[in-house]
């Protein structure tokens, strides 16, 4: 036995071929099509007494999603509800401070949109 591994073996090591590796290209004509056609664009409706006192009046409440803009909640309330929107306002929700059982944190902040129907058109939330 050698310190320095001065006499080497020579052993031939037979090498298997490589495999050939494909790969797929995805392409998306945008990100925005995508969100539009995800089923997570509205998150639930918000239901509180003044979002039923402005449901009366035609504008609806629903939580939605961060990466949700005015087209694609326009277009998922539309086909989820099958009424048409007429103009959609979107308010960002702020995160808020909080302690739990002693211990600083964090409540979650989100995004809620207004959504305002036609008059005579309702939406049934339940």
């Amino acid at each position: 036995m050698s310190l320095l591994n001065l006499r080497k073996k020579n052993i031939e090591t037979s090498v298997a071929p490589k495999k050939e590796v494909t790969k797929k290209v995805v392409t998306t004509t945008g990100a925005k099509a995508l969100h539009a056609s995800s089923p997570g664009v509205l998150v639930r409706p918000h239901i509180t007494e003044k979002a039923s006192a402005s449901a009366e009046k035609g504008a609806y409440v629903f939580h939605v999603a961060m990466h949700a803009n005015k087209r694609d909640i326009a277009k998922s309330v539309a086909t989820f509800y099958k009424v048409n929107p007429v103009k959609v306002t979107i308010v960002a929700i702020p995160k808020k401070k909080i302690t739990v059982k002693g211990r600083p944190g964090f409540r979650k902040g989100g995004k809620k949109a207004y959504v305002f129907l036609k008059e005579g058109e309702k939406i049934e939330i339940n």
